[in-house]
């Protein structure tokens, strides 16, 4: 496969691109939450929780696909 030098410069581009928010996520989930001494148990998630977090996550994946079309 030939690529271009601006598809390699955009291939490159892309991987350093995941390879930073591989590790960003690696380190955020190796961070271990602060206990805090409590007799109640944990909250549960709320279907709005969910739904905010859906919502959140598709907005970013249509911002990107925006993104990649406009290279």
């Amino acid at each position: 496969m030939q690529l271009t030098q601006s598809e390699k410069v955009k291939v490159a581009i892309g991987a350093i691109v995941g390879a930073v928010l591989g590790a960003g996520t690696v380190w955020t989930l190796m961070q271990s939450a602060p206990e805090e001494p409590t007799d109640e148990p944990p909250k549960p998630i709320s279907a709005k929780e969910i739904l905010t977090f859906t919502g959140t996550a598709a907005a970013l994946i249509k911002g990107l696909v925006d993104f990649r079309r406009r290279l």
